[in-house]
């Protein structure tokens, strides 16, 4: 992350669309977006003054771009790198000399230190064009696991400092279930490829995205921190659902990579699989345009193609397809049977009521501002 007043040796490569007409005052420098005003020396719209105001003073190492600096940064992509973005605010004059002093604030615990990425990963264009590194990048980032590790981490804290009160352990736990909708909720709205198909495709594909990404984000995290281990957690989430449920649970982990790219990946690929259609015959599977998903499908199998080959060459390439494509039948058998359970179906539909919603007042300002 950058500090103010940082001196840039390198120049920052940041790739923008071809366009027929000059910038003007009500374009914001960073994104692109309509602005009326300069914020903090640069003319720039809302969104990016809050970023700005938020980010400038974090420590430089707080953040970190995953793919050298090969980030585009523009208005069309919501989950936009915050390196290249902060990067960007500096470069074109953003200062911090007219913040606001802050409020006295309570002392905070350490946070929590990220998943560890990839250093290694560095533009190969032999086997990924500059789109698709685009792509990659926007999808890394359109999943932000960071709330998720918090709440996990308080479980395991909580289990292995004291014997946890049913009731205080129990709301923990629910409260980490709640976390998992939120995260997919916001996940899903950042998706532009969804935000583009028709009304009718979209609802299907969002609720099967919702139940999918649910599932395998909380199995990963249960992996990744070791949840499975905890007896409380155990007993409390088989409580709320069923023993067969965490046999599921405990099943999909035996194919879980580590790769954090490699999970925020197959995201994507089972965001957008139809395995609704084996758990709720209601659906026609015909009833969204095969043309279309073919083609998002395909194009995401791709790029995760690619980038298992660039990573860990061919033959291993196939054995980590291999199980993602296991982990998504595992997976398919632990959400045909939480349907069972009202818990979760009531929270899949709020999370697609809200979403859909998102969506269409994303329609709405977009009309108002082409006119």
């Amino acid at each position: 992350m950058l500090t103010t007043n940082t001196t840039f040796n390198l120049p920052l490569l940041i790739k923008t669309k071809p366009s027929t007409k000059k910038q003007n005052l009500s374009e914001c420098r960073i994104c692109g977006a309509p602005a009326q005003y300069a914020n903090f020396g640069v003319i720039s719209c809302h969104s990016c003054k809050v970023f700005f105001k938020r980010n400038a003073n974090t420590k430089q190492t707080a953040f970190k771009c995953n793919f050298n600096g090969y980030c585009e940064i523009r208005r069309d992509d919501h989950h936009m790198c915050t390196s290249c973005r902060l990067k960007k605010c500096f470069q074109y004059g953003m200062t911090t000399d007219k913040f606001r002093p802050s409020r006295p604030t309570k002392l905070k615990t350490k946070s929590l230190v990220k998943l560890s990425i990839l250093n290694s990963l560095k533009p190969d264009h032999s086997l990924l064009t500059s789109s698709q590194w685009t792509l990659l990048s926007n999808l890394y980032n359109g999943f932000d696991e960071s709330q998720l590790l918090l709440f996990g981490k308080s479980l395991a804290d909580t289990h292995n400092s004291l014997q946890p009160m049913n009731v205080t352990y129990q709301r923990l736990v629910e409260n980490y279930l709640l976390s998992i909708y939120e995260t997919t909720g916001r996940y899903l709205c950042l998706n532009d490829d969804i935000c583009k198909l028709s009304f009718n495709d979209r609802s299907i594909v969002l609720r099967n995205a919702a139940d999918n990404v649910t599932c395998m984000a909380g199995t990963f995290i249960i992996h990744h921190l070791d949840l499975h281990s905890l007896d409380s957690y155990l007993k409390i989430i088989t409580e709320m659902f069923d023993s067969r449920a965490v046999s599921f649970i405990l099943s999909a982990m035996k194919f879980i990579n580590p790769d954090i790219i490699i999970f925020k990946l197959a995201l994507s690929l089972f965001a957008l699989s139809k395995t609704t259609y084996s758990y709720s015959p209601n659906i026609p599977i015909d009833s969204t345009n095969s043309s279309t998903m073919f083609h998002l499908q395909n194009k995401y199998a791709e790029v995760t193609w690619k980038y298992l080959n660039y990573r860990y060459g061919w033959y291993e390439a196939v054995k980590h397809f291999h199980s993602i494509i296991y982990w998504l039948i595992a997976l398919t058998m632990l959400m045909d049977d939480v349907q069972n359970f009202s818990r979760h179906v009531d929270s899949v539909d709020s999370l697609v009521e809200l979403t859909e919603l998102t969506f269409i007042l994303d329609d709405v300002e977009e009309i108002i501002d082409t006119k």
